[in-house]
């Protein structure tokens, strides 16, 4: 066979497989921990709010946009990590609560006092009703312990970093104590949040007492998975540069021939 023949079968070969890789029904999961620079990281604080507060309560905490991949994405799965110093194995049920995600142009250590001015407008329930919660307590001593106290959304959120920040909101009707310590930071830069003290009705409070622990956050782990319409596009541009580098390797190969003589075969 012909060089240049066998150079064009594998450009056909490679673009195929692109194409199958793309066409197929299987969506790639990323982590993304928020602060990204926690990872692997213990945080300055812990707190068991909102999920085991003992009492009722309203919850809101902001993630900085320039924490996560610029492109569309659903989010799948919100998890948390146990404080690993003052933490523990922990198990139980929040017989109700609901949780929103939404897009927003509050930043950290900026939420407003006033729950409502907070939330975007593609405000989406995405739990509604029961939650049980728990952890093992599995990670190096003195953490960061595993990212094990799992919430799998009933109703995945489309997040598009470049429309502005993310708002976790928390409405914790039931307010069930758990007996649970989140890991969390104590800094404002990237994540803060605002908060009702947990008590009877405090849920349905539309604001919150004026520099109530507004710096501090979760540290909170998302699972992401690639809108598939940017999926769609990325595959299409690497189908054009390669057809285009299939396209002028042929001509390469043609004009090479054709100044000795000879003529490619089909």
């Amino acid at each position: 066979m012909n060089p240049h023949t066998r150079t064009h079968s594998s450009a056909v070969l490679l673009v195929l497989s692109i194409w199958l890789q793309l066409s197929s029904e299987k969506t790639y999961a990323d982590l993304i921990v928020v602060p990204n620079n926690l990872t692997n990281v213990e945080g300055n604080f812990n707190n068991e709010w909102p999920f085991s507060g003992g009492g009722s309560q309203r919850y809101q905490q902001v993630y900085v946009s320039s924490q996560f991949a610029p492109l569309p994405q659903f989010i799948t799965q919100i998890a948390f990590r146990p404080d690993g110093v003052f933490g523990g194995a922990f198990s139980g049920t929040i017989a109700n609560v609901q949780i929103d995600l939404s897009t927003t142009s509050a930043m950290p250590n900026g939420l407003s006092l006033t729950f409502a001015d907070n939330v975007g407008p593609n405000d989406t329930v995405v739990h509604s009703g029961p939650l049980t919660l728990s952890s093992a307590f599995t990670g190096p001593t003195g953490g960061p312990k595993d990212f094990d106290i799992v919430i799998n959304l009933q109703t995945p959120f489309l997040y598009a970093p470049s429309a502005g920040n993310l708002l976790l909101d928390v409405r914790n009707f039931s307010g069930e104590f758990l007996g649970a310590l989140f890991d969390a930071e104590d800094s404002g830069i990237v994540t803060s949040r605002r908060a009702t003290p947990p008590g009877p009705g405090a849920v349905f409070q539309e604001s919150v007492p004026e520099g109530f622990e507004p710096t501090i956050g979760l540290v909170t782990r998302f699972t992401v998975v690639p809108e598939p319409s940017t999926l769609a596009m990325s595959g299409t541009a690497a189908l054009l540069l390669l057809g285009y580098a299939w396209w002028r390797r042929a001509r390469q190969a043609a004009t090479w021939a054709r100044t000795r003589g000879h003529t490619l075969p089909n």
